[in-house]
């Protein structure tokens, strides 16, 4: 007791009191400062460190030295009827009110601000609008309908590449993916999808400017710098309106952790956004320990994801070295798969396809990447019930995927459920404007229900949207846009359309015939030209292919042609056997159904037989005699 009441009387006791409490609140306000101006993480450890070895010496100080009126003395050397530690102890006391005050604030400010942010998440809530697997006509959302901002809304912009090689770009756009996939699986989280939030990619701008753009109240940025085996993530969680840091965290660990630094960034923004999880979500899954083979996994999906025939064979050399390193690794092979389906029509292998994502469905019955590859398959092949109950499959586990949704859209559309397929390129379109082969979805629905106008809108708004260097070249809207106003029946405004167009998108020779052609559909020899450009595609000086092809027959067929392009195009489905049907209910080829022939295209293509099991469209009856007509 002797020690512990001189303790007190050197004030011992009080120093240590109003050092822990001012360090604590030093520590809180450096936090929101140092994050404010992004600096660097070792800094707020520096201080945290100084203020550790502050302590000790504090109390050393306390205990060996007194504060009197001739100034700093050692205690040994002040008599103690002169001492006034005494009244020292009084000011410290009034200091440590003081400063509790203030930190008592401070906690019950930081309180309210984060209380008035938590929604607490509802357990067993599905994220999607509809049941599982079934979209109805009135789930579909235009991306002109987002009023209101939801509180629990995050997009993950992509994180910037602080390693010294740039070329590792592909790991931190990896990393950056895995957290938007895993972020997606928490209930109660809305998350933009991937190809809208990399819209943003190296921009500089305020991430509140690009989080209203988005329609999000929240916005992760971040960076990631990976060296040898050790790799540092740091992310930070914005509020939109008012630019404050809800949470940031720096995580130093080795690669062979990089797995668990998704599920705690996962798990922390769905904390401070919905409250605490309370539920069994496993934010990611199909890990592997093998980080070779994760790192070649990423560089495959960074090239899947830019396309071109060069980059989708070269991710198949990745994939199926990532599986030679990791057999079991699911991902990967689904991955594979999702690379065969979506390499062009003339390359692309519906046994590969289908053997390879029923092999990732072997190590992962749910991964949706692997139903998705597994379904379009099935589609292609015009397998369409087998596709159907695929794509039921893979919607219930995730609706909101807007390749997903593209895939199931692209199968309604061709067995004939156009209603259906309009609602589905509607919701797909609110979740992901950006997606191109989406948003070209979209534009062929509306077109199909009569909407021209506002399919010309839509590609106009992705003009303004998006980087155009980086989509291929006869994505370009002047082509684009040349398609719904052949289909309207304006065949002067097409024209003078493609006067504009380049020869990287169409061959001189070939527009010439086109415009030719759509100013007089009397003129044979611009007919026959246009008729010889079906039958030999052609590659741009570039190595793109040009639209000669695609777009020579929807004029033919607009002009009257009809026996001519039916013959082409039940010609190349007999000979493939599979591949993209849609486009025989599109409003450019009505002037095919009525062909005598017609309903022999469709035995070929197995619709009668699926919509025995279905129903069949308004725009399709078998006849008494056997006959399939349609109008």
């Amino acid at each position: 007791m002797s020690f512990f009441n001189e303790l007190k009387r050197r004030n011992v006791i009080r120093v240590g009191i109003a050092y822990l409490i001012g360090a604590w609140l030093l520590l809180q306000i450096s936090d929101v400062v140092l994050n404010n101006i992004a600096a660097p993480g070792w800094v707020f450890k520096a201080i945290m460190l100084l203020v550790g070895i502050g302590l000790p010496i504090s109390l050393f100080m306390a205990w060996a030295f007194e504060l009197t009126p001739d100034g700093v003395k050692r205690e040994s050397e002040v008599d103690r009827s002169q001492s006034i530690r005494q009244k020292t102890g009084h000011k410290l006391d009034r200091g440590i009110i003081v400063v509790l005050v203030f930190a008592l604030a401070y906690f019950v400010w930081e309180s309210r601000l984060q209380e008035s942010d938590v929604i607490p998440a509802k357990a067993g809530t599905s994220q999607s609008p509809f049941p599982p697997g079934q979209i109805p006509a009135s789930a579909g959302m235009t991306g002109d309908s987002a009023g209101v901002t939801p509180e629990n809304s995050i997009a993950v912009l992509p994180f910037v590449n602080m390693s010294s090689d740039p070329e590792k770009e592909y790991f931190s756009d990896g990393i950056t993916e895995e957290i938007i996939n895993a972020l997606v699986k928490i209930p109660g989280l809305s998350v933009p999808a991937r190809t809208s939030v990399f819209g943003f990619k190296g921009e500089q701008g305020d991430v509140r400017k690009i989080g209203q753009q988005l329609g999000v109240a929240h916005v992760l940025e971040g960076s990631i710098r990976s060296q040898g085996n050790q790799v540092r993530i740091t992310a930070q969680l914005i509020k939109v309106d008012d630019g404050f840091h809800l949470w940031s965290e720096t995580y130093d660990r080795k690669l062979d952790n990089i797995f668990a630094v998704q599920e705690e960034i996962a798990t922390s923004i769905a904390r401070v956004l919905t409250g605490e999880l309370g539920l069994d979500v496993v934010t990611v899954p199909n890990q592997t320990r093998n980080m070779e083979a994760y790192d070649s996994y990423l560089q495959g999906r960074a090239l899947l994801h830019k396309r071109g025939a060069a980059n989708l064979e070269q991710a198949v050399a990745l994939f199926k070295r990532t599986t030679t390193l990791d057999p079991e690794f699911a991902p990967a092979w689904a991955a594979m798969a999702l690379t065969y389906s979506v390499m062009g029509e003339d390359n692309r292998q519906p046994d590969l396809i289908i053997s390879t994502a029923k092999h990732a469905l072997s190590l992962d019955s749910k991964n949706v990447d692997a139903l998705d590859a597994l379904a379009s398959a099935y589609r292609d092949n015009w397998q369409w019930t087998e596709a159907e109950h695929i794509f039921n499959q893979a919607l219930a586990i995730d609706p909101q995927s807007s390749e997903l949704l593209e895939d199931y859209m692209e199968f309604l559309a061709s067995v004939g459920r156009l209603p259906e397929a309009l609602a589905v390129a509607e919701r797909g379109y609110s979740i992901d404007p950006l997606l191109v082969p989406l948003v070209d979805g979209y534009v062929w629905a509306l077109m199909a229900d009569g909407q021209y106008a506002r399919a010309i809108e839509v590609i106009d708004q992705w003009g303004k949207a998006t980087n155009r260097d980086q989509i291929p070249t006869y994505w370009f809207g002047t082509y684009w846009k040349m398609i719904p106003l052949l289909a309207s029946g304006d065949r002067v405004a097409t024209a003078a359309m493609a006067a504009k167009l380049s020869p990287e998108v169409m061959s001189t020779p070939v527009r010439t015939a086109t415009i030719a052609l759509l100013n007089d559909a009397s003129n044979e020899r611009a007919r026959d030209l246009l008729r010889l450009a079906i039958s030999a595609p052609m590659e741009s000086a570039s190595g793109t292919y040009l639209t000669d092809g695609h777009f020579a027959r929807m004029v033919l067929a607009q002009s009257n042609d009809t026996d001519f392009v039916f013959e082409s195009n039940i010609t190349r489905h007999q000979q493939r056997g599979f591949g993209s049907i849609e486009d025989i209910w599109s409003p450019i080829y009505a002037p095919l159904r009525p062909h005598p022939r017609f309903g022999e295209l469709l035995e070929l293509l197995n619709l009668p037989k699926y919509w025995d099991q279905v129903s069949w469209p308004d725009f399709c009856q078998r006849k008494d005699d056997g006959r399939i007509v349609c109008k």
